[in-house]
């Protein structure tokens, strides 16, 4: 007999709950975003940047691990990945908003620009991560992956864009 909606509901709760709980505390999914910025802080070139992306996700699965071990582990890497993108968000927020800033006193064309290119870019990140879930066997995990990694990617590239503007 399959489930009612209510049913259903109330058993996807305590998963969304745990899901969405850490991301609103800060660091409660164990992810520490010290890491993240001390490796951007050491990599020398943006190559070694882009190799910040996912650095957080072994400490975070530890974490999640020893403290969530009753749930799935799918649900877990879901939230150590969720947790580091919101830490890439950020810093990607924050980069395109002093960049921003640069290009205003240059001009409104070139404000125009980064904001066309910036809303061309999350088409493109959603896309491109929405194929990642379709070729990987509609695996959720591939598609928070490579959201992470293009956000980092993104936030590399505006902080490359700011360099030339200085």
């Amino acid at each position: 007999m399959p489930l009612s909606a209510p049913m259903r509901i109330a058993l996807a709760l305590p998963i969304a709950l745990w899901l969405v709980l850490p991301a609103l505390a800060g660091d409660s999914s164990g992810l520490d975003p010290a890491l993240i910025d001390q490796c951007l802080a050491d990599a020398s070139t943006d190559g070694g940047r882009l190799d910040c992306a996912g650095v957080g996700q072994e400490s975070c699965l530890a974490y999640a691990e020893a403290e969530h071990g009753d749930v799935d582990v799918v649900a877990r890497q879901l939230n150590c990945l969720d947790a580091e993108w919101q830490v890439w968000e950020t810093r990607l927020t924050e980069t395109y908003d002093r960049l921003k800033a640069t290009e205003d006193e240059r001009g409104a064309e070139h404000v125009d620009a980064l904001v066309k290119m910036e809303r061309d870019w999350i088409a493109f990140r959603d896309a491109r991560c929405a194929y990642d879930r379709i070729i990987n066997t509609s695996s959720p995990v591939a598609e928070a992956k490579c959201k992470l990694n293009e956000t980092a990617r993104q936030m590399i590239l505006l902080m490359a864009y700011q360099r030339g503007r200085a």
